[in-house]
Order: structure tokens, then sequence, then C-alpha cells
């Protein structure tokens, strides 16, 4: 298990080696939305988040050692836990949740079940990975009531976490975004007919070893928003192998990492380049 106490851990030793430690907004229940950035602020950059999904929790250690090992020059910004009150829900259950009415309210979402260790969606039962404007609803598994997973939410951007997202990437403009989620070992990118930077995504590609996917049936997705609104380079990264179950067990984080190691700064090269364009 890994939760926000872990997190909070482990962004106190980064902090403690030069890393800047600051909170981008607020979850649905009042939780930090952390952010941790090493590197140079200026020229093009880098924007990584994780755990948008609660039950995708070990994407969080992830994406810390990734920042640990990152000793590039380009600015690199990471988000390692979108959903902290799905994930604090899927780890702790409703141990984790304050408050008596939205207990029942979640117990009932579950269909009865105190067990939440497959929940993907926030607090309030959204999606958040399909929450986002871009073909909004249109998405083949998406459901339009109050669910464990797939619920698109009362309209594009109504929960706090994504809105602190958009804003966030709103205000740092990134040339490269790189959303880590499980599972599948592949890599999507573009969204509809916008396709950027094919080659730079492969490269990416190529030091995972990930498979590169164009996202044909994608909608809501954070990339999705972020590819649409900008034409830059949004990845989607899904770690662990499609046959693994929910929760992935916190001793593959070090095999991940090293399929990993080399993305960030592959990317920040990438940024650079992106921004040198302009």
């Amino acid at each position: 298990m890994y939760n926000i106490d872990d997190l909070d851990r482990d962004l106190a030793a980064l902090e403690a080696d030069g890393a800047r430690v600051f909170t981008i907004g607020y979850s649905v229940l009042g939780r930090p939305i952390k952010c941790v950035f090493k590197g140079d602020p200026s020229g093009g950059q880098v924007f990584m988040q994780a755990a948008m999904h609660a039950r995708e929790y070990i994407t969080t250690p992830v994406v810390i050692e990734m920042m640990r090992n990152y000793n590039g020059t380009g600015g690199v910004w990471c988000v390692p836990m979108s959903n902290p009150d799905g994930v604090m829900l899927c780890v702790d259950g409703l141990a984790s949740v304050p408050d008596e009415n939205l207990k029942e309210f979640l117990l009932s979402v579950n269909g009865g079940s105190t067990d939440f260790t497959q929940w993907k969606a926030n607090i309030r039962a959204v999606d958040l990975n399909v929450n986002w404007n871009a073909n909004w609803g249109e998405g083949s598994q998406n459901v339009p009531s109050p669910a464990p997973g797939n619920y698109i939410g009362l309209f594009p951007l109504s929960e706090p976490e994504n809105i602190a997202l958009r804003d966030f990437t709103n205000k740092l403009q990134p040339n490269v975004t790189l959303s880590y989620h499980a599972k599948g070992n592949v890599i999507f990118w573009g969204f509809g007919c916008v396709k950027p930077y094919y080659d730079e995504a492969l490269r990416v590609s190529d030091s995972t070893g990930y498979p590169l996917l164009e996202s044909t049936n994608s909608a809501g997705g954070y990339k999705d928003w972020y590819t649409a609104v900008t034409s830059k380079l949004g990845l989607t990264i899904e770690v662990a192998s499609a046959d693994e179950t929910f929760p992935i067990p916190l001793d593959r984080v070090s095999g991940i990492y090293e399929e990993n190691k080399d993305v960030l700064v592959i990317s920040s090269v990438i940024a650079k380049e992106i921004e040198a364009e302009r």
C-alpha cells in the first residue's frame, strides 16, 4: 500500500535534496494536490502527473523514483498523486472518509461492498480521466451516473482535482506532458485528427520498450484535452503488464522504474526542441 503519508515522506526527502515542493490545489475533501519541481524553469518544460485513477496508485512511487533520479537540466514538474481522495479510499477504505453521508453514498455506488481496492474515481465517484473537455461523454465505456469508474461527471471539468491540473497546465504551458497510468505497457499518443510530434513520441516509446499506439477511441482524458488544446506532445504511459491485477504490488516499482528511467531526460530534450521552434 502507498498512501498520502508515504507521499509526504517521499516529497520531504526530495525537498531536502533541493527539489521544490508546493501545492497546486485541493481535492474534494480538502487534501492538498502536491507538485514537485526539478531543473531549470526557463525554456521548454515537462509536466508529469500520476495516480489520476485511484487503484493505479503504484504510479505515484514510480514517478517519485523518476524525479529522485532525474539529473537533466530541463525543467520537470510532477504531480505524483492527482486523486488523493480516491487513492486514500482505495488504500484505507471508508476509514479515510470523514462524513457519514458520504460513506453511505460511496457504499451505495460500490454495490454495498466495503472493498474499494478496484475504485478508479474520485470521492464523488467521478472518473477524473473522462471528465475533460475533449469529446466529453463520447467514450465507449463512459457511464452517465456515479460509479467506481468511467462516470463522466455532471459537466466537463466539474471536479476540483481537474480544475487544479487545468489551471496549473495553463499557467506552466509545458511542451510535453506525461500522464502515468496502469496498466498495459503501452504509450498512447494523439487525439482524433491531432497527431503531433510522432517522431518525438517514438523516442520516448523506444526508451521504454512500450509500443506507441494512436488514441483512436479515447475521450475525456487529460492527454486528450492537452493535445487538442495545444497541439503539443502529450503521452499517456500505461505501466505494468495487462495481465497484472489491482492493486499492483509495490515490489513492481523498481522494475517499472527501470523501464521508464530515461523518459524524463528524453522528454526534457524534446521540450527544449519544441520550444526552439517557437
